[in-house]
């Protein structure tokens, strides 16, 4: 069946995980997606270990590096060395039949390479380009390196609100997080880019920072600041609502999201303490408000006294909104998960069968589908070529000349 994004084609110079991460959606969706590569390859190839976790798996068939897998499935891999004019021209011939250019190299080298937007929009207006930085193509921090740990977590903001003080160690983004959150805006960005050009026949230039992106993830904070009232950090200890907020069960966490005043009869009843329910300390919103490092206290005791499979019952007899804490490796088996379509099963080359997590978007009429797994380095260079005119006579001396493998 063909794609959502048949015939759309993306040329990919990318590397890690931000932009890869938003190719990678789209391939699902059915674009050809053409991973241009140097000969060493993306260095999340060979990127061995997270937080003494591993990713590089040496095998009898060959390596694997398992966030490569994630990030590069459906695509075709081409290796060029860019260091040869012949490597750019290639490139350059590449990029005569694509729709988009999608990269998050740093300026500096797309502008050495003749790959920034100012050097292709006249040659190819048709072109989408867009590139991701780290803190913007304007002001002091434009050409500072920027990965999402740093752009987005930290100087972003993120990382200050849900540390628990400047005077604690501050908790530590998980591997590529934000680079995959803002990946979201990069496949928006370029569907909304690809419909102008739908109408217009014009390409035109995009651009995302790994800064901006988090401040729109923190979209909620930054407007209230930008009135003049900004948020406090959380403390659930202190938490104004006191049904929207964490506790811990006799076995594990659960999370409770309850915003306004229908629930509280409801909550009552189904913790066990109807009494509360017209108690005038925390019978309305504003009450509970004023008592809630007290109530906060009491619900702490009574939500340990059972395990969360105990109070799930309850909850959910009520009509509650609550939910217990997974690990991922409950997830991997949940049956909500699994009957959601959360993952592909898939032959491997290299370590058989294999199974990955599907983009999270479902259609009706085209599905998304994993169709290959991550290509190898440079899998695809002469196919690639040829269907772009190349002969094999040109192929031999683009060998003969280092351009491709």
């Amino acid at each position: 069946m063909a794609g959502l994004l048949d015939g759309v084609k993306i040329i990919g110079f990318e590397q890690v995980v931000g932009v890869p991460a938003a190719t990678a959606v789209l391939a699902d969706w059915g674009a050809d997606v053409i991973k241009i590569e140097p000969t060493w390859g993306d260095w999340q190839r060979s990127l061995v270990s997270f937080n003494r976790g591993p990713l590089l798996l040496h095998l009898e068939k060959g390596d694997i590096e398992l966030h490569f897998e994630f990030l590069n499935r459906n695509k075709r891999s081409v290796v060029l060395n860019l260091r040869e004019k012949k490597g750019q021209e290639v490139l350059y011939k590449l990029l005569e039949n694509a729709d988009i250019f999608a990269s998050n190299y740093s300026t500096d080298v797309l502008k050495k390479y003749g790959l920034d937007y100012a050097s292709l929009k006249g040659k190819y207006p048709g072109l989408i380009h867009f590139v991701l930085t780290g803190y913007g193509s304007n002001g002091p921090k434009a050409n500072d390196r920027g990965y999402d740990y740093v752009a987005a977590w930290s100087y972003g903001g993120l990382m200050d609100l849900v540390s628990s003080g400047p005077e604690n160690p501050p908790p530590i983004s998980r591997p590529g997080m934000m680079d995959i959150v803002s990946s979201a805006q990069i496949t928006s960005g370029l569907l909304a880019a690809l419909y102008y050009k739908q109408k217009t026949g014009k390409g035109q230039g995009l651009e995302l920072s790994l800064y901006h992106a988090a401040a729109w993830i923190l979209g909620l904070d930054f407007q209230t600041a930008l009135y003049g009232h900004p948020q406090p950090r959380w403390d659930r200890k202190r938490a104004p609502n006191p049904m929207y907020t964490s506790y811990r069960c006799k076995d594990r966490w659960c999370m409770m999201c309850h915003p306004t005043q229908e629930y509280w009869a409801p909550f009552c009843k189904a913790i066990g303490k109807t009494e509360w329910i017209n108690d005038p300390r925390y019978a309305t919103m504003e009450s509970r408000e004023q008592h809630a490092e007290e109530l906060v206290a009491l619900l702490d005791e009574i939500m340990a006294s059972r395990t969360w499979a105990e109070w799930e019952k309850e909850f959910r007899a009520n009509d509650l909104i609550v939910s217990g804490n997974q690990t991922i490796a409950e997830i991997l088996k949940d049956e909500q998960a699994i009957v959601n379509n959360f993952y592909t099963d898939i032959e491997h080359p290299i370590v058989g069968k294999a199974r990955l997590l599907n983009s999270p978007v479902q259609f009706s009429e085209t599905p998304a589908e994993i169709k290959w797994v991550a290509p190898q380095l440079g899998a695809h260079t002469e196919e690639v070529l040829l269907e772009n005119g190349y002969t094999w006579e040109e192929l031999a001396k683009l060998k003969e000349a280092g351009v491709i493998p």
